[in-house]
């Protein structure tokens, strides 16, 4: 029994190891090119917690149990994300369009960002007539606000300035719903649609907080790079956690 053993506590030491340390170095690669979020310090908790567990895999089958289900219930929550996320619902004719704001590096969009602007002209192409809300205020390593340069972009690329909304003082996923449903409104009768453009990974909760202001919306996603996936689905899974125990704005 004990010869069958040493191979496997071998094998899950190697896995262990190997992933945790994937996990640390994203977080540091992370930490030096990207703004810091909860994210990138999650990603790192987890590379090292990973690699503890590997260097001190406890004899006791118990506490390994414990850890395999709480590295199960992440990936599930992670693969319920992605379903959801990954099923646009936009019908092609709504009243208005709602890009949620991204991390901007100094003055640059980062990749997500971009993305997101990308989906949304990709959708515009089809529905110009919907005026395009840009929601996202300035960041702490960010030299302008989110919205300025979302609507740059979106104006470089094509959408008519007058097309374009700006909401610039948003700074979380609850304000931007909220400031944007009080322009919106002021341009529409009751009974208007929308469209939110988003990342996979945030539309889960996204949709929850759109309906719970207000809003009559469906979604389009972009999708994140890969080397973003463990830093953004943590702390989206830490977001969706606090939302549903009620704690703070939501970010």
């Amino acid at each position: 029994m004990q010869s069958v053993r040493r191979p496997a506590r071998v094998a899950a030491r190697a896995l262990l190891a190997s992933t945790g340390l994937v996990l640390t170095v994203n977080a540091v690669w992370l930490a030096f090119t990207a703004n810091l979020t909860v994210g990138t310090a999650a990603t790192a908790v987890a590379g090292i917690g990973l690699l503890a567990w590997a260097r001190w895999l406890p004899r006791r089958r118990w506490l390994n149990a414990a850890g395999v289900v709480a590295v199960a219930a992440v990936a599930g929550f992670a693969v319920l994300l992605t379903t959801v996320g990954t099923h646009d619902t936009a019908t092609g004719d709504e009243d208005a369009v709602i890009v949620l704001g991204a991390a901007v590096h100094g003055s640059e969009l980062s990749r997500t960002l971009a993305d997101r602007l990308d989906a949304a002209l990709a959708y515009h192409r089809g529905n110009p007539a919907a005026p395009i809300v840009v929601t996202g205020g300035k960041g702490a390593q960010e030299n302008l606000p989110e919205a300025d340069a979302m609507r740059a972009y979106l104006v470089a690329h094509g959408v008519p300035a007058a097309g374009v909304i700006v909401e610039d003082r948003a700074t979380s996923t609850v304000e931007n719903f909220a400031n944007s449903k009080a322009m919106l409104d002021a341009r529409f009768p009751a009974g208007y649609r929308v469209v939110f453009v988003t990342d996979e990974f945030h539309v889960f909760r996204a949709g929850g907080l759109a309906a719970a202001a207000g809003l009559a919306a469906t979604h389009v996603s972009s999708h994140t790079p890969w080397y973003f996936w463990s830093a953004n689905y943590l702390r989206e899974e830490l977001a969706v956690l606090a939302w549903w125990a009620g704690v703070g704005r939501g970010v």
